[in-house]
């Protein structure tokens, strides 16, 4: 009896098997099992023994009318029963010893006759009812659909029900929502839950829908139903109902940003609100949000729509995220703030009109620049107008040039000698991209110009001038030399812009890995072209395909080399310079991954080689996404779609000295015994108001004269002004990278004198300032924050006294050490600008200080991948290496309950928690997240381009 109830287990699973395989029931006419179908080497095997060890005879299988299936193991009829056997037979209907069959009720005739039934799995047990039903054939993908008909399609061990709207080409009926689609008209055969949503492209707009039921889809806005002529609608109506198709994804070393549907998601680290949350939780309001450890959407500037037929009055309402809010085309982000760009809409309506492509900025931004933004407020969570692109559109037509007031353009009041406001001659502008690095945005205009806002750090403005502290607010136009670009680009952790031309040529300006700036757009070769939809930017190069399909990098200064490792076909690649090793991620034609080993196999936290154990869980998770698993038009295909590989730049340790204590802290030189060592900072415009915050600093101290006129300087290696700190950081971080932030003040009436920056004895910066409206003398770096009345006492000239911002990289000494010297001095005869007034005066007459210094070590060599597979809806992200808080943990389920206190950390984190992670420890990198194997991340299931 035992083994026969073994053999009722195996010809359970090979019924199983096959019905999964094929979509058929293994039976005759006679309903009674084909024992040819099974008899094979993937089934039964052609040696099957299908004697009965109880009746001795070949074992009987029927089937009924569901399609279900009854093995007659004890007896095949009632006269077969022999009372003699109840023990037998009690063994035979006993669970205990089943898996995949289910016994006999009882060991009546009535039950043994009926026989043991082959328990079918979920998906066998829907593809019996569906046969059962006749109402439809269930295909293989390898069979060709017939025109017009519904049929079920067996893929993947899934069953779906579709549509064939032509031979070979069907569409899925039953769909998750929401629903995407390209074509209307293909929304009558697809169905979801009564209320669900569809997004759908009807010409060259989206429209929004939802489900009534019956096959009945809802527009929610105007679009048209199916099989409706499309009728004239108005502008109006059309922004309500336009979802954008762009799904940009930032991740960056803190957080991180995804834009879907139109709609902006922001995480990670919170500063200048741009995550989104303006306040502490509502369920312990002793918690600040620094950190925000799930996606939130951005709240948009509220305004009133034009319908065409009314004005729809938007700005009473004081909620943000309601149906009228403005949706994006693209996205952006840096420290500061997030920005995006809104759709850009061309119509007819009796003339041609225009309306849209506008700049929306979270963050630090001011009521200067920006609409809906208080004067008592520099930073806000809501994404706001940028005045100076809003310019000129509200009348939605495209204006020829206009003679317009400076304030007018969205820029400060700016008045000639004799009082009148000044004025400029411009056109509207309508943006569709923007990218962003740290300290400056650049944003491109439909008629192919770029413009770019901030700090010219490292050239960033591309404006054609190597002043590092100019900062402009107003926008202007990169020195492009009548160049029309189409599209832009950022590299992640450098300060770099890209830029492709109307003939497909490639521009950069900005920061190179080896320190080479380019002030303006310039080009990298004069002989290759490339693909637009083919520049892939990484964390400090270009990857670009080229239109003879070979794949360049930069490298150098603007050099390129063919990267061979990378074949023509891939779809998607990336690249990354581990100290001089290229390593490389890439996706071929057929939608597989590889690449670099380092990437593609088990690591721990460290980088060495996971065990055996954890290796295997590596592999067996990518060689799943890898396999061929899809099949479209008869030809295989695996599921990555999209990849990059990303830069972990963490801050592993931390000074911050703002010198609010008034203490000097250990700082030393030959300028501390002649400062006070504190000074009180205080701001005050025209009308009394405070212009910047009273503080402290380190400071003032005087500038030592070198030379003046013919009097020779004497010990001029010791005579220069200085002060300096050696951070001691530790041995465990010898050869880290740091970056050193600090405020220099330049105070009164400076004429040229130098400025000079040394980092473990290496001369970083040495630069030269004078004072506003000097009488004499004018320079260009004239251009930092103005600080008025700068002093502690004594009487002192208003000479817009000024504040510079310096941000430079270099790396710990082998001991963990980095030695700080800040120093000035006078000019000698043979230095640019030396001249009868650049002498160093006394302190109350020329002085400088130092304040808000900060000493930041990196972690650099840490990287990670980040995948996507699928293709639109189906679309999934996949992650792995060291994400730190890159990847919002929320969304991989590894967050371990016991290591979060309160409801509230669950969502926010602070300041003080930062270096916490609330990851189970197997996914802890020193309170850094660590995705040990290829971890799916929830909540990112869009077709994303890396950014």
């Amino acid at each position: 009896m035992k083994s026969l109830i073994q053999k009722e287990e195996y010809i359970s699973l090979a019924i199983n098997k096959y019905i999964l395989q094929t979509g058929k029931i293994p039976k005759k006419s006679d309903d009674t099992l084909d024992w040819e179908k099974l008899e094979v080497e993937d089934y039964l095997g052609v040696n099957f023994n299908k004697t009965n060890p109880v009746t001795l005879k070949d074992i009987v299988i029927t089937f009924d009318e569901k399609n279900s299936a009854f093995i007659k193991g004890a007896i095949e009829k009632e006269a077969d029963y022999k009372e003699e056997y109840n023990y037998l037979y009690n063994f035979y209907t006993n669970k205990v010893f089943r898996v995949n069959t289910i016994p006999p009720k009882n060991i009546t005739k009535t039950e043994l006759v009926k026989g043991s039934l082959v328990l079918y799995n979920s998906l066998q047990k829907e593809i019996a009812t569906v046969l059962t039903k006749n109402e439809t054939s269930i295909f293989l993908p390898s069979k060709t659909c017939n025109s017009a008909q519904y049929f079920y399609e067996l893929k993947n061990e899934k069953l779906i029900y579709k549509y064939c709207k032509t031979a070979g080409n069907s569409i899925e009926v039953y769909q998750k929502a929401p629903v995407y689609l390209d074509n209307l008209d293909d929304l009558a055969y697809i169905k979801v839950g009564i209320g669900e949503k569809a997004y759908v492209k009807d010409g060259n707009s989206w429209y929004e829908y939802y489900y009534e039921g019956n096959s009945t889809w809802i527009p929610s806005g105007t679009g048209r139903t199916t099989g409706q002529v499309n009728d004239e609608i108005s502008i109006g109506d059309r922004i309500l109902s336009y979802i954008p198709d762009a799904k940009d994804l930032l991740l960056r070393r803190d957080g991180g940003c995804m834009l879907a549907n139109g709609d902006i998601f922001c995480w990670g680290n919170n500063k200048y609100k741009k995550a989104g949350i303006a306040s502490y939780g509502q369920l312990d309001t002793s918690l600040t949000p620094d950190y925000v450890n799930t996606p939130v959407m951005l709240k948009v500037q509220i305004e009133n729509i034009d319908t065409g037929t009314e004005i729809l009055d938007l700005k009473t309402k004081n909620w943000y995220n309601n149906p009228y809010r403005i949706k994006f085309e693209k996205m952006a982000m840096n420290s500061s703030g997030v920005c995006a760009i809104s759709p850009l809409f061309n119509y007819f309506e009796g003339t041609q009109k225009k309306f849209g492509g506008d700049l929306y900025c979270n963050g630090q931004i001011t009521q200067l620049y920006f609409e809906n933004i208080s004067s008592t407020v520099s930073e806000t969570s809501i994404l706001s107008k940028n005045k100076f692109f809003a310019w000129g559109k509200s009348d939605q037509i495209d204006d020829s040039s206009k003679l317009i007031k400076i304030s007018d353009d969205g820029g400060p009041i700016v008045k000639d000698g004799s009082g009148n406001e000044l004025m400029i001659t411009r056109d509207e502008i309508y943006l569709i991209d923007i990218v962003m690095v740290e300290d400056t945005i650049a944003v491109l205009s439909d008629e192919g110009k770029i413009y770019t806002i901030g700090r010219n750090y490292k050239g960033g403005l591309g404006i054609g001038s190597n002043d590092k502290f100019i900062v402009q607010l107003t926008p202007e136009e990169v020195k492009s030399n009548g160049v029309i670009f189409k599209k832009i680009f950022a590299l992640r952790d450098i300060a770099m812009f890209g830029a492709i031309d109307s003939n497909n040529y490639f521009y950069i300006w900005g920061e190179r890995p080896n320190g080479t700036v380019y002030y303006e757009p310039t080009l990298v070769s004069s002989s290759l072209k490339f693909n637009p939809d083919g520049i892939f930017t990484n964390s400090k190069d270009f990857l670009l395909k080229g239109v003879d399909n070979s794949f360049y990098r930069t490298v150098g200064n603007k050099e390129l080399t063919k990267v061979e490792s990378i074949p023509s076909g891939a779809i998607s690649a990336s690249i990354y310079d581990d100290n001089s090793q290229e390593l490389y991620v890439y996706i071929n034609e057929s939608m597989q991954l590889f690449g670099s080993n380092n990437y593609l196999t088990c690591k721990t936290t460290s980088g060495t080689n996971c065990t055996t154990t954890d290796s295997k869980v590596f592999s067996t998770a990518l060689d799943e996404l890898n396999s061929f698993s899809n099949n479209f038009n008869g030809k295989d295909y695996a599921n990555f779609s999209n990849v990059s590989i990303y830069q972990l730049d963490t801050v592993k340790y931390e000074i911050f000295e703002d010198f609010e204590d008034g203490k000097s802290t250990d700082w030393d030189g030959s300028s501390i015994n002649k400062s006070s060592g504190k000074i009180r900072v205080t701001s005050v415009n025209d009308d009394g108001t405070d212009e910047i915050p009273v503080t402290k600093f380190l400071g003032n101290f005087n500038i030592e004269e070198v030379e003046y006129g013919s009097q020779p300087a004497t010990n001029y290696t010791n005579r220069p002004s200085y002060i300096e700190k050696t951070f001691s950081i530790g041995s465990s971080y010898a050869n880290n990278e740091v970056e050193l932030e600090f405020d220099f003040y330049e105070i009164d009436t400076w004429d040229f004198e130098r400025f000079t920056v040394t980092l473990n004895d290496v001369v970083f910066v040495e630069d030269n300032f004078i004072h506003d409206n000097h009488p004499y003398l004018s320079d260009v770096n004239d251009t930092g924050e103005s600080l008025q009345k700068v002093g502690s006492s004594g009487s002192y000239n208003n000479d817009n006294d000024e504040k510079y911002h310096y941000k430079i990289r270099t790396k710990l000494d082998s001991a963990g050490k980095l030695k700080v010297r800040f120093s000035t001095r006078g000019l000698k005869n043979t230095d640019y600008g030396y001249n009868g007034w650049s002498f160093a005066q006394s302190r109350d007459d020329e002085s400088w200080g130092i304040d808000n210094v900060h000493v930041k070590v990196k972690e650099t060599s840490k990287t990670f991948v980040c995948a996507m597979t699928g293709i639109g809806s189906q679309s999934q992200m996949y992650c792995w290496g060291n994400v730190g808080r890159s990847i919002p943990i929320l969304s991989t389920s590894l967050y371990d309950v016991s290591k979060i206190n309160t409801i509230n950390k669950l969502f926010i984190s602070q300041e003080n928690d930062k270096t916490s992670q609330m990851a189970f420890d197997n996914f802890d990198n020193n309170g850094n997240l660590f995705l040990k194997y290829p971890t799916y991340i929830g909540g990112f299931d869009y077709a994303f381009y890396f950014k």
